[in-house]
């Protein structure tokens, strides 16, 4: 069903960005790798906008660790929450390593 009543609505100007997009291919890519969790996307665009701000990752889970989440959670989802952060943390870093050392 066309959108003649409205031509200038916004679904209709967003969908005409997508086409735009998709016929130029100007997507804009994050750069993270297609075979990661989202989890793991999130951490791994938080590390290189440390690295592009020159900041070093010292504490990796006061520094990537959800704040609010964090403290809203009971003791053990904490645990949960803090060990899946590090082995996500090493994956990544270990990702990150790989390329440094590749490229």
């Amino acid at each position: 069903m066309s959108n003649v009543k409205h031509p200038k609505c916004a679904m209709r100007s967003l969908a005409a960005q997508a086409k735009a997009r998709l016929n130029q291919n100007t997507y804009s890519n994050s750069g993270a790798p297609k075979n990661i969790s989202p989890q793991q996307k999130e951490i791994y665009l938080k590390l290189c906008a440390l690295k592009r701000n020159g900041e070093e990752v010292v504490n990796p889970i006061s520094q990537l660790a959800d704040k609010e989440l964090l403290n809203s959670l009971p003791h053990d989802m904490r645990q949960r929450y803090i060990i899946q952060l590090s082995a996500d943390y090493v994956s990544v870093r270990n990702m990150l390593d790989n390329d440094t050392k590749q490229g």
